[in-house]
């Protein structure tokens, strides 16, 4: 089979896996919904399901790193997680569920990591090249959104397995076609060494941030949908909603090498997670009117596009090469493996199987609130490693 070139396999590669992520984040909660599963037991699944992608990622991306095969890493993960998603055709119980996601999530998290190191190594660091290919990714998502909810509506909560199947197998297809992308061994490169790495007042600040940023997702993605059903509206206009929300983010992500270019980092961070805070207010108390709901969408070009644009800028910035895959790992487990799974023990309990949605959501404006004050205490100028 003949290999694709960088960029379309690249390309590629970021659809079939958001597109996984396309049914997975927004339809897991109505999926374990329909499995008879309570409110406290989906925040548990959720918690623990995510605490597996703090650990996970820092191992894929020490061997990676060791190894410099992080391609090799990708193709693995993908093909045991495909193994592991089967779990989710038998409805066996709470535990075998818990057990089966798990052991996905854990091979799931060496994929986005490695893709990202092996984007940035093909694009030169090039930060506008890697926003407009990872676009594609969140094209993948608000497909996979809106086709979502028309099925659900067709078939209710037992389409997930099947639909993410098939692009779990397209993102095996994408990453096997993917070009050999050698990354020098760190060994060869210069790296900084722990007590230099974590006595960086900057680095505790941005990851401060960062964790209680994702926190506040928590409630948004372990139960927006469900909060959707409760408030009458049906599986295709939650999906419209959502992909008012992906389709902001595909606009910002296409413009965000621009923007990071023209504004100052922090000034960027703090706007965005500042707009997070309106984002859950308004989630909180107007999500009874579709156009206010509406609107929250589109405050995701900032909360989600920008900031991740600002993270990885971050990463590629204030770490040398050596170590940016472990970094990317690092903030893929501690980020999104930690802070998501804090949110969503905390969002499970304090749901009350719907009767707390409004406190959720207002939790969560706090703590994206707490993580703007953060962000303005960064310096005015980044650091930078090379």
């Amino acid at each position: 089979m003949q290999k694709l070139s960088a960029k379309p396999a690249l390309s590629l590669a970021y659809f079939a896996y958001f597109g996984v992520l396309g049914i997975f984040v927004p339809y897991f909660g109505l999926f374990l919904d329909g499995r008879g599963f309570d409110s406290a037991q989906i925040g548990l699944l959720l918690a623990l399901v995510t605490a597996t992608r703090i650990v996970g990622p820092a191992l894929w991306g020490t061997l990676a790193d060791r190894t410099a095969k992080p391609l090799r890493i990708m193709r693995l993960g993908a093909a045991i997680a495909i193994l592991a998603w089967f779990s989710s055709f038998i409805d066996a119980g709470f535990w075998p569920l818990l057990f089966g996601f798990a052991f996905f999530s854990f091979f799931w998290t060496a994929i986005l990591p490695q893709l990202e190191v092996c984007t940035f190594h093909a694009l030169n660091d090039d930060a506008g090249a890697y926003s407009k290919i990872r676009t594609f990714g969140s094209v993948g998502y608000i497909i996979l959104v809106m086709l979502g909810g028309w099925l659900y509506q067709q078939f209710g909560s037992e389409f997930m397995p099947a639909t993410a199947t098939l692009f779990l197998l397209l993102l095996l297809v994408s990453l096997l076609n993917l070009p050999a992308m050698p990354v020098a061994p760190a060994t060869l490169q210069r790296k900084m060494s722990f007590t230099e790495l974590f006595s960086s007042k900057v680095l505790w600040l941005f990851m401060g941030a960062a964790f209680l940023l994702q926190m506040s997702f928590a409630p948004f993605y372990g139960f927006f949908t469900l909060y959707s059903r409760d408030l009458g509206y049906s599986g295709t206009v939650t999906g419209l909603f959502i992909g008012v929300a992906v389709l902001a983010e595909i606009i910002a992500f296409y413009y965000a090498g621009a923007i990071l270019n023209r504004y100052r980092f922090r000034t960027l961070l703090a706007l965005c997670y500042g707009l997070t805070v309106v984002r859950w207010l308004m989630v909180a108390f107007l999500a009874h009117s579709p156009l206010a709901l509406a609107v929250s969408m589109l405050l995701h070009a900032g909360s989600f596009a920008i900031a991740h644009s600002c993270a990885m800028q971050f990463i590629q910035q204030f770490l040398p090469k050596a170590q940016r895959g472990r970094g990317q790992a690092f903030y893929a487990g501690i980020i999104y493996g930690g802070g998501g799974a804090l949110g969503a023990y905390i969002a499970g309990i304090s749901w009350q199987n719907g009767a707390g949605a409004s406190q959720t959501y207002v939790l969560a404006a706090v703590a994206a609130f707490f993580a703007m004050l953060l962000a303005i205490s960064l310096p005015r100028q980044m650091p930078r490693a090379d």
